[in-house]
């Protein structure tokens, strides 16, 4: 098995999980904050991997036409950190359906983009495995305990 089909079995196989995880929860549980401790939501989880898919695919994109000038603003010093609370700021008065959506079509952007790529470099590697499988594995405990918690308090 290539590098390529590695990257988007695990990829399928993370999202499997979480995806499974955040359909097992109503809309109204979705928004409730307690995901995190900063106040999280699931939504906003969800609104926070989409951003990133999104980043991810346009990268993609970047690499594939050969523009890709191998910086990014999360490169940069507190980078990650100063987009993380912007998004979520942004994204926070959502609504749940269109998180949602936004949740599915970012991925299919991303994965768009992985398949069209000739070659996979190193920094679409990179992009790849830290915005899909490792992102949503990052992810995963902390959902599973806050769905456990919910589900508890029913």
């Amino acid at each position: 098995m290539g590098r390529r089909e590695d990257l988007l079995r695990r990829e399928a196989e993370a999202w499997g999980r979480i995806d499974g995880v955040v359909e097992s929860v109503s809309a109204a549980e979705l928004v409730r904050p307690g995901y995190t401790v900063e106040g999280w939501s699931a939504k906003d989880m969800m609104a926070h991997i989409a951003a990133w898919s999104n980043v991810a695919a346009g990268t993609l994109r970047e690499i594939s036409a050969g523009t890709w000038t191998g910086h990014h603003v999360s490169d940069e010093p507190g980078g990650t950190d100063r987009l993380n609370a912007e998004w979520f700021e942004r994204d926070r008065e959502l609504d749940v359906d269109t998180v949602r959506s936004e949740w599915h079509a970012s991925r299919t952007r991303m994965l768009e983009a992985f398949g069209a790529l000739d070659e996979i470099t190193p920094d679409a590697d990179e992009w790849f495995e830290e915005s899909g499988p490792s992102h949503y594995a990052e992810h995963l405990p902390d959902l599973e305990r806050w769905v456990t918690r919910i589900r508890s308090e029913r």
